[in-house]
């Protein structure tokens, strides 16, 4: 079986093409317990295991990252969303320092010194995390824009902060402090109590963030009505919550954003396809022509300083 690689490769393929990344990684969850498993031990007991063909088939999805030339990562205690957070933060802030650090003025000649720029291939100015996983929404903001999948693998959604805003009414950053109010079903992860995502969303608006609605709580639970009995019944469970909700943006991996440069050797992804059988994938990738090889081997010499992508 390997529907799984097919599936993969189907969708990394259309990224490409759609996207045109300078630089790519891919994340994995690992079969070990995460430090969310840790805390609470209902996390995610509700699912229901993977299909016994799926485990088997990731050797063969990473031989086809391996073809392609695309680094991938996974550590024992994390989710992928927590590598997949880290990559997206350690990879932006070069650039950002960079955008941030003031012009000095030479002492000498009292003309100004720009600050230096790093290496094309050393930095990116845009992220767009591919995930079918809402979690990751949290990660949004001008830089970060998040692809999710539909059912259909052929339609996706593109989310930046102003499709996040209008789908949950809400800013990208708050969906931490949402999801520790309401809670999270799909991960077992438990709300408050009579806290729905309508008045969890008017919360936020007020109050902005769930410190600031607690600190409110303190200060003054009359002025939340009737939601302040909630609120002080349930605390304890929505701070557990965000500890669980919350990505870690700082997971110890050692990687260089020169390592994602994606500039791959298609006649090698050819003959990966060739090996697992794929014929409609072979027909499909650049390298039957010429003119498609230019088209896609050089996006990473692309001259666009402001379109450095990493997925």
């Amino acid at each position: 079986m390997a529907n799984a690689v097919f599936g993969f490769s189907n969708m990394i393929l259309k990224a490409i093409g759609e996207i045109k990344p300078t630089h790519i990684a891919c994340a994995f969850d690992t079969a070990a317990p995460t430090f969310r498993h840790i805390e609470f031990e209902k996390y995610k007991a509700q699912r229901k295991a993977p299909p016994p063909d799926l485990y088997p088939q990731l050797p063969k999805v990473k031989k086809v990252l391996d073809a392609f030339g695309i680094p991938y990562f996974e550590k024992e205690g994390y989710e992928a969303d927590d590598l997949l957070a880290t990559l997206t933060v350690k990879s932006l802030s070069n650039v950002i320092a960079i955008r941030r650090k003031p012009e000095k003025q030479s002492q000498t000649k009292g003309k100004k010194i720009a600050s230096s720029r790093t290496p094309r291939n050393d930095r990116v100015d845009q992220v767009i995390i591919l995930s079918g996983d809402r979690d990751v929404l949290q990660l949004v903001d001008g830089n970060i824009k998040v692809q999710m999948p539909g059912w259909n693998l052929n339609q996706t959604s593109l989310y930046g902060a102003a499709e996040v805003r209008e789908k949950f009414a809400l800013e990208p950053h708050q969906m931490v402090d949402y999801k520790s109010l309401i809670g999270d079903l799909s991960d077992n992860i438990p709300g408050i109590a009579g806290i729905g995502p309508v008045t969890a969303a008017s919360l936020l608006h007020k109050f902005h963030t769930l410190e600031e609605l607690f600190a409110q709580l303190e200060r003054n639970p009359g002025s939340l009505g009737n939601v302040a009995e909630k609120l002080k019944a349930g605390r304890d469970v929505a701070v557990a919550a965000k500890r669980l909700v919350e990505l870690d943006r700082n997971v110890d991996i050692e990687f260089k954003v020169g390592d994602l440069n994606f500039n791959p050797d298609w006649e090698k992804v050819r003959r990966e396809y060739e090996d697992l059988g794929f014929k409609s994938i072979v027909s499909k990738l650049p390298g039957m022509n010429k003119e498609e090889v230019s088209k896609v081997s050089n996006v990473s010499n692309n001259n666009n300083e402001d379109q450095l992508k990493l997925i």
